[in-house]
């Protein structure tokens, strides 16, 4: 069962009423750490996201950002640590709904894969410079963005250094 197939249901049931989702997106550094591996939606075109989605019912967060980071980048990635989480309250979606998306973040390691976008939801996947802060396309995800890069130096991840 897919995410969207879950929410299609549950909308069918409530309609336009508010309803709480939870997303997982993943932050991925390349080698030198002065990149972050970001995506073009075809949904926007107002900057770059996260790879990431809505959990599916009877995922964990940990499981849901392994499965969209394999769906979305062709990428297998491991869970390091998590990063936080935002949430937004959207009082009508771009399809009539009122919700509020709980995001939870996590930065992730690559363990496999060869990068590939997935020619559906992604128009493009790149390791995109953070030097300047790459224009996001969600504000939260902006906010996340800023974040990571003005708390967390790479020095506090030592995981990174590894080849």
């Amino acid at each position: 069962m897919t995410a969207e197939n879950y929410i299609a249901r549950m909308r069918a049931k409530v309609g336009h009423e508010g309803m709480i989702f939870v997303s997982a997106f993943g932050v991925l550094w390349n080698e030198a750490h002065d990149a972050i591996l970001l995506e073009k939606r075809w949904d926007s075109d107002a900057g770059w996201g996260f790879p990431g989605g809505y959990l599916e019912y009877g995922d964990s967060p940990m499981q849901a950002v392994v499965r969209e980071f394999k769906e979305e980048t062709n990428l297998d990635v491991e869970v390091v640590r998590m990063l936080g989480l935002a949430s937004q309250v959207t009082e009508k979606n771009s399809w009539g709904d009122a919700q509020e998306t709980i995001a939870i973040g996590f930065e992730v390691k690559k363990v496999g894969g060869h990068l590939q976008k997935d020619n559906t939801e992604t128009l493009e996947v790149a390791y995109v410079p953070v030097n300047p802060e790459p224009k996001m396309f969600v504000p939260q995800a902006q906010e996340t963005l800023h974040r990571i890069l003005t708390e967390n130096e790479v020095s506090d991840r030592p995981w990174l250094k590894e080849g």
